[in-house]
């Protein structure tokens, strides 16, 4: 009779963890993408010299892209840097333009 009960114990903690292990939903993707962007753009609003302010970030099945125009080589590497650091995993796509405003 114990080995029942624990045997039920074991399955009830296994069938309630399910849920847990199931594949994000496309609400939960699409949250996830809008979380990387602003964490992005956050870190780009955040440098006091405003090398970024002509970059945009968008993010879609986590892969971030950069448009925009940047200054210099070093400005859009570092660019591409913090995004890669914000991605959680994801892939960074630049299409920065490196040009003097």
């Amino acid at each position: 009779m114990r080995k029942f009960a624990l045997r039920g114990a074991l399955l009830a903690l296994i069938l309630a963890g399910l849920p847990g292990c199931a594949a994000p939903t496309a609400p939960q993707r699409a949250a996830t993408d809008q979380e990387i962007a602003r964490d992005v753009l956050w870190r780009f609003h955040q440098d006091s010299a405003g090398r970024f302010r002509d970059v945009q970030v968008t993010c879609e099945n986590r892969i971030i892209t950069l448009e925009g125009r940047v200054t210099d080589p070093q400005t859009a590497a570092e660019a591409v840097r913090i995004a890669t650091n914000e991605a959680r995993g994801g892939k960074v796509d630049s299409r920065l333009d490196v040009r003097l405003r």
